[in-house]
């Protein structure tokens, strides 16, 4: 539901300062996000709703860490789908729950994918499920220099 005619009106540095706190800490309060960023908490909750309703914040998450669940291989694979083969590789990609990202690309290949398993084995069997319909390139990430994190806004 739009509150407002706001989805006209450019994001500002109080839009943007929400949306980074926020993403620090998604649990944070009202309360406590007006007085980081030095508003009321009704003028917060209303710029929150203008955010949602734009569609600047779409939603709220978690992040969990899949080593705990005894996930500890995680790795890019680049595919590239056979000729003809395009739709099925992508419908296999959002089938496949080892894969929790994937991409369609430029360049030679057509998706980039993350792959989070237990262990090579299992890496490997999520790898051949896609050889009879594409090529892979596999590159196992050894750690993280960047981890997932807003664009400048």
């Amino acid at each position: 539901m739009n509150r407002s005619r706001y989805v006209t009106r450019p994001l500002d540095a109080t839009d943007r300062a929400i949306i980074a706190a926020l993403n620090d800490n998604g649990r944070m309060t009202v309360r406590e996000l007006a007085e980081q960023i030095g508003m009321s908490s009704p003028s917060v909750t209303e710029r929150i709703h203008k955010l949602e309703d734009t569609g600047a914040i779409r939603g709220y998450t978690i992040i969990v860490d899949p080593t705990v669940f005894g996930l500890g291989i995680f790795a890019h694979v680049r595919v590239r789908a056979m000729p003809g083969e395009a739709k099925r590789v992508a419908q296999m990609l959002i089938d496949t729950p080892e894969i929790v990202e994937a991409d369609h690309v430029t360049g030679e290949d057509c998706f980039l994918a993350k792959v989070v398993v237990g262990d090579l084995q299992e890496l490997e069997t999520v790898i051949d499920r896609f050889l009879p319909f594409s090529s892979t390139d596999t590159a196992i990430i050894q750690s993280s220099t960047v981890a997932r994190r807003l664009p400048r806004l």
